[in-house]
């Protein structure tokens, strides 16, 4: 448990280090929401999701593109890094009812503190489950939906940065669709679930971790140390090009009820 919370306390500490510079160079995981919302669309044909939770929030960008698409009535956000003052500048511009938590959102505990019998037509998350341990967390997700809602989010798939993996063996454990289908399966149904590849090219491999860093994705692993052999090896074996493998699922609720 303490390696857990060291962990967590890692990955807080880069992210919150990537504040300023996230937004310009997440355009990957920008055009994750994307897709994920173009999904949500097709799928939930009604357009006032009541109660939404959102895990991995981040500052706000996907609640803005949902507000263009959905309304609703209570809109919690939830993220280890704190955008508090990010999402309560978005509720005052919407007049929307929107709440922040800085929490870790597999702490279910936390989770309920705001609400504790609120049950969530939409629960939503892009490029952020990865960071938590999916095969125990993604099930317990059902007791916080309501009867007719979703799960919709967005993740990466066991190709995802495989030139780092490759090159110095850092990297998550990722999953695929399948293993989705295994985990989900007992309390949702899955009805669209995809993945797609994305190549970003960079002028030299220095930028390519430089990108990393922008991003907060060098919590990967807090110990390791860029070196030049890394630089030059990088640029020869993968030609300065970073691979993204995106997934993409939509659930509903397997416990429906009729109206």
């Amino acid at each position: 448990m303490a390696t857990l919370m060291h962990t967590k306390a890692q990955i807080q500490a880069r992210f919150h280090k990537a504040k300023p510079t996230y937004a310009q160079n997440a355009t990957i995981q920008q055009e994750m929401q994307h897709t994920l919302l173009q999904m949500l669309s097709k799928h939930c044909p009604k357009r006032n999701l009541a109660n939404v939770l959102e895990l991995g929030s981040g500052n706000g960008i996907l609640c803005q593109k949902l507000l263009q698409i959905f309304d609703f009535e209570s809109f919690l956000a939830v993220d280890l890094v704190d955008f508090s003052r990010e999402f309560a500048e978005i509720g005052q511009k919407t007049k929307s009812k929107i709440k922040f938590l800085q929490a870790d959102f597999e702490d279910f505990n936390a989770l309920q503190s705001v609400q504790p019998t609120l049950k969530y037509d939409l629960i939503l998350s892009n490029a952020a489950i990865q960071w938590v341990h999916q095969p125990s967390f993604l099930p317990k997700l059902n007791a916080l939906l309501s009867p007719n809602g979703f799960l919709a989010f967005s993740t990466f798939g066991k190709e995802n940065y495989k030139e780092l993996r490759e090159l110095s063996s850092v990297g998550l454990e990722y999953l695929n669709l399948e293993d989705y289908a295994k985990i989900l399966g007992a309390n949702f149904e899955i009805l669209e679930s995809f993945a797609d590849k994305k190549q970003l090219r960079f002028p030299n491999a220095l930028e390519v971790f430089r990108h990393l860093q922008s991003t907060g994705v060098n919590s990967l692993k807090h110990d390791f140390s860029l070196h030049k052999t890394h630089l030059k090896a990088y640029q020869e074996r993968f030609c300065n090009v970073l691979t993204y493998h995106c997934l993409y699922v939509v659930a509903g609720n397997r416990h429906k009820c009729d109206f």
